[in-house]
């Protein structure tokens, strides 16, 4: 290996650790913030100032839900994941997923009782919670919805629907793509740092597909495809 490469791995690794080591750090002063506004907001008679409380809460959850997707993110590039299979309920994952401040209101689920599949739970659940987030994000008004589409009977598919304008097609792959959440910032698209690469490598491995499709209103759509 020449000094020129060693240099460049070197500082690849340093700059992955560093990364690391902030996400790590902003967990504690977050969980914190989050627990200590919990607290006042039960305290509070104001509806008002009981809003605004709410809104740190949510806030500080969501940013909380940030960093666990660049902590998969990172721990993607350097070790990979290693999957377990159980049988699993993708309704239950999906509403433990969602049972959050950081998504409670923001998120809709117009599901069936539940949808049997085998796969690893915590993954899948950690894949939601990052399609979730970006949705959240990418939604200019109202509720983000999830439903299933029940013409399909092969396939477990799950459409995130949220409501804004459409995604350009020739920005949507960069979701997908390690740092490609900076083009997508530049072109005035909000979507989480880490993007969906995560997620896309949870269904991959999970034998299924995740995708952007072009949604009824003029919006786009995420659309998840699992094997039962």
């Amino acid at each position: 290996m020449t000094k020129k490469l060693h240099h460049i791995r070197t500082t690849d690794e340093r700059r992955a650790d560093s990364l690391r080591l902030l996400v790590h750090d902003l967990k504690n002063p977050l969980t914190v913030i989050r627990i200590n506004a919990e607290m006042v907001r039960d305290q509070i008679l104001d509806p008002s100032v009981r809003q605004d409380v709410i809104d740190i809460v949510e806030a500080a959850d969501l940013a909380d839900a940030l960093i666990d997707g660049m902590q998969a993110y990172l721990k993607l590039e350097r070790d990979g994941e290693d999957f377990t299979w159980f049988p699993m309920d993708a309704v239950e994952v999906l509403r433990h997923a969602v049972d959050r401040p950081a998504l409670r209101r923001h998120v809709r689920l117009d599901l069936p009782r539940e949808i049997q599949m085998s796969g690893d739970r915590m993954a899948l659940e950690g894949a939601f919670t990052d399609m979730l987030v970006n949705a959240r994000r990418l939604a200019e008004e109202g509720r983000v919805s999830v439903r299933t589409d029940e013409h399909e009977e092969d396939d477990v598919v799950i459409r995130i629907h949220h409501p804004g304008a459409a995604i350009p097609e020739s920005l949507r792959p960069r979701f997908f793509e390690l740092y490609g959440a900076l083009e997508l910032h530049q072109s005035g698209i909000s979507g989480a740092a880490a993007g969906l690469v995560y997620a896309r490598m949870v269904i991959d491995q999970h034998g299924g597909k995740l995708d952007f499709e072009d949604g009824v209103d003029g919006s786009t759509d995420l659309v998840v495809r699992l094997p039962r």
